[in-house]
Order: structure tokens, then C-alpha cells, then sequence
């Protein structure tokens, strides 16, 4: 018994030449439009400055632990510039 199922049959249920034929069928879809299924790529990068300094700023990265703890990484790394 294998220790994952698979897609084909067992052999003990369907003859050697239905089991090879099985394997090796055309499919009428190309590699290219499955791709084409998934659609297209868009722009999902809007930039705010209140949203990034509400999420990256100085302030932000004080209030919490692990901001203080990049903080400090960040000086001891000698960066010039904390956070935003």
C-alpha cells in the first residue's frame, strides 16, 4: 500500500496498457493559458505618508517591544537613519 495516494488507479484494478495510455494523455490546455486563468498582475502599491509613518515610524517602532528592539538593533548596526 503506498504511503501517499495517487491520482492513478492501482495497478491490480485496470490492465498494463490502459495504465500507460492513462499516463501519458494530451491535455487540451497549454502550459499558457492556464496561466492566462489566473489573470493579470495589477498595481496594488498606493503610497501614503500617514500610513507608513503610522506603520514604520519612529513612534510606532517605541511603542512596542519588538520596535524597541529593532531600534535598537538598527543604532547598534551604526545606521543613520532609525526608521521613518
Amino acid at each position: 500500500m503506498p504511503i501517499r495516494p495517487t491520482l492513478l488507479p492501482t495497478r491490480s484494478l485496470l490492465p498494463a496498457s490502459e495504465v500507460a495510455s492513462s499516463i501519458v494523455q494530451p491535455t487540451s490546455q497549454t502550459g499558457l493559458s492556464i496561466l492566462q486563468v489566473r489573470g493579470a498582475k495589477r498595481d496594488t502599491f498606493n503610497p501614503s505618508h500617514v500610513v507608513r509613518k503610522r506603520r514604520h515610524g519612529f513612534l510606532s517602532r517605541l511603542r512596542t517591544r519588538t520596535g524597541r528592539m529593532t531600534l535598537k538593533r538598527r543604532r547598534a548596526k551604526g545606521r543613520s537613519t532609525l526608521s521613518h
